[in-house]
């Protein structure tokens, strides 16, 4: 089948378009020649736009939908109207059937969530869960790495960040992501140890310690650094996404817990200390080489539920500084 033109559904939260990375990388090489439309949610699209894996980006709001059912229609015609081949939808759900529906594409691929891996199948990274939905068009290739392009504009304002700020490029700069947002609270780490961790790295390893995150964790940063006694800096709400990645593109190594700016990470090659305790890291740890994983052997590890039943967060309580910090000292290459 000749395709001349592809629609990439992706509207979602950011791990989960990097983990679905390497198969628009495939299904690009695949169809060089075809014209590959990607669809982001609001704020993405700087990740994607003038790369080599997406032609176009269109970006999906469906917060847009609880407003006016209008928008939806209006964005399933101007999809019908393009006439695309092959509509590849890797974010499934009520609304992407619809828009299969109106787009009148000649092949859907749908992508299907492993969500348990029984006794017997293993467990499939996110990576490879996307990467099998390619299979029906001859696709099927294991995915080893994220990778994301970084725009040389985004590279040079995060050079400039940090020397306007005072970094020591000399030292090993090493970030910390100490929120994972309201919705998933079981994920995340203890704010004070976050705290009482960058004041070992700044002394003891004379590490630049930067926290990331977004406008929503501003004060969360705030009241860690708060606690501190050595000084280090924040870049919370300070940069966009394409920024952001710049930023860990110039770190040693990032700790987090499973949230965006761990894949984010990964997908720019830094290394990365994943905190994990209700989440699987097989099925969405960091991809690639040199990363440290903690995950502590408990009989409720992994729950895979957004707030601990048990309402202790015992699987992250378990996870010491000592612990956190001798990861840090090994995959910065600080040992």
């Amino acid at each position: 089948m000749d395709i001349k033109k592809v629609l990439f559904f992706k509207p979602g939260a950011i791990g989960d378009l990097l983990h679905a990375l390497p198969a628009l990388k495939a299904l690009k090489q695949k169809y060089p020649a075809a014209l590959v439309t990607v669809v982001v949610s609001p704020g993405l699209e700087s990740l994607l736009q003038g790369t080599p894996v997406a032609d176009r980006v269109l970006v999906f709001d469906k917060s847009q939908l609880k407003k006016s059912l209008r928008y939806f229609i209006e964005f399933g015609l101007r999809l019908r109207d393009e006439r695309y081949e092959l509509f590849v939808d890797m974010q499934p759900s009520a609304r992407s059937f619809v828009l299969r529906r109106i787009c009148g594409a000649k092949q859907t691929l749908v992508y299907r969530k492993q969500k348990h891996a029984g006794r017997v199948a293993r467990r499939l990274h996110a990576v490879h869960n996307f990467m099998e939905t390619l299979r029906p068009i001859g696709i099927d290739e294991s995915a080893e790495s994220i990778e994301l392009h970084l725009p040389d504009e985004a590279l040079r304002s995060v050079d400039r960040f940090l020397s306007e700020k005072g970094v020591d490029r000399n030292r090993p700069l090493i970030a910390l992501n100490c929120g994972v947002g309201a919705a998933r609270p079981a994920r995340n780490w203890f704010p004070e140890r976050f705290g009482s961790l960058a004041d070992r790295l700044i002394r003891e390893l004379g590490a630049a310690v930067v926290f990331v995150g977004g406008k929503e964790d501003e004060e969360l940063v705030r009241n860690v650094m708060a606690g501190m006694k050595e000084t280090a800096l924040s870049a919370a709400g300070e940069l966009s996404i394409a920024e952001s990645a710049a930023l860990l593109a110039r770190c040693a190594c990032l700790v987090s817990s499973d949230t965006g700016p761990l894949h984010l990470a990964t997908a720019v090659g830094t290394r990365v200390v994943g905190l994990f305790g209700s989440t699987d890291p097989m099925r969405t740890g960091p991809v690639g080489r040199g990363h440290r994983i903690l995950i502590k052997d408990l009989a409720c590890v992994p729950c895979e539920e957004k707030h601990c039943p048990l309402g202790m967060r015992a699987c992250m309580d378990a996870i010491s500084i000592e612990d956190v910090f001798q990861a840090v000292r090994k995959a910065a290459g600080c040992d």
